[in-house]
């Protein structure tokens, strides 16, 4: 399976004519013949995160290797597959870590682990979407809080992204909407809220420039006006955090029919005076996505069960 994920219950009539129409520009392309469509391998596997595809479960988690969240060293995707149960690693390069563990019900989630900013997550993203069965997507990681009532130990389950990084426009206009999946929320809601955690849903921020673009000084205090606007007209805008890599897997997931989450532990919130605490939140975010993503593999077989096209709570 490659590429767009169309639902079962599309017609075969129908899911040709999206095809088509999906293709037209490529089949025109003149470099087709000797651009490769499907991306660079390396020994069989897909060049830059040197996955074997059918180790991939159909949960796939991306994570950055971040000392603010304290998830440095090569063994993160490891350690956090770890969390579900005994981790096999089935990919591993100098940009990308991949693991894989049992989650429940005869399937399996995958860890990825990555480098900071959307671009390095476009990487693994399409060697993910092309060459896998992948089918729910969740960027899992620590962010900055924005608004003032989240503190330092926080879970933050994103609703929706603000698409304020570069990489995504590549793909689709920035108004395009990063929407989060229903289901996917829900069932991270229902475990942190289970867990006991602090946990807010809404609308994230991700940006590239994680010092002016989020409104700190950068060299020798050098700040201009429009940077000393961000953050106040984020928190107007009742944005709850900041990072640099959901905007990516919710935009490139959603483009390429995969269902999304984004789970976050705040670790600051600078523009109320909560400054870092490194690791604050990763914690209970950590239990907020392994309980969740075993909440969602069960609403799923649920729904799979009863032939309803989406999950519902009666379902």
């Amino acid at each position: 399976m490659t590429g767009f994920h169309d639902p079962a219950w599309v017609s075969a009539e129908d899911r040709e004519a999206v095809t088509r129409l999906r293709r037209r520009v490529l089949d025109d392309y003149g470099y087709r013949d000797v651009m490769p469509e499907r991306g660079l391998s390396i020994d069989g596997r897909p060049a830059l995160t040197g996955i074997d595809p059918t180790k991939v479960g159909k949960y796939v988690v991306l994570s950055v290797r971040d000392p603010l969240g304290g998830h440095e060293g090569p063994g993160h995707a490891h350690r956090l597959a770890s969390r579900f149960g005994p981790a096999e690693e089935v990919g591993s390069t100098g940009l990308f870590q991949t693991a894989t563990a049992p989650l429940g019900g005869g399937e399996s989630v995958t860890v990825v682990a990555t480098g900071s900013g959307s671009p390095d997550l476009e990487l693994a993203l399409v060697e993910l979407l092309e060459h896998t069965d992948a089918e729910v997507l969740v960027y899992f990681g620590a962010a900055a809080g924005l608004h003032p009532f989240l503190h330092p130990g926080d879970v933050v389950v994103s609703t929706g992204v603000v698409r304020e990084e570069g990489m995504t426009r590549a793909y689709v206009e920035s108004h395009y909407p990063a929407a989060t999946s229903y289901d996917v929320v829900a069932a991270f809601l229902g475990a942190a809220q289970d867990a006991g955690a602090s946990v807010h849903a809404g609308v994230t921020r991700s940006t590239d420039s994680d010092i002016l673009g989020n409104g700190r000084p950068s060299i020798g205090g050098y700040l201009q006006p429009r940077h000393a606007e961000v953050v106040d007209y984020w928190v107007r805008a009742g944005v709850l955090s900041n990072d640099r890599e959901a905007s990516a897997v919710v935009t490139l997931g959603s483009l390429f029919g995969r269902r999304t989450g984004v789970v976050l532990g705040c670790t600051d919130t600078y523009p109320s005076g909560r400054t870092l605490a490194v690791g604050a939140g990763i914690e209970d975010a950590t239990t907020t996505l392994v309980d969740g993503l075993r909440r969602l593999q069960r609403m799923d077989a649920a729904r799979e069960e009863s032939g309803a096209r989406y999950w519902a709570p009666q379902v």
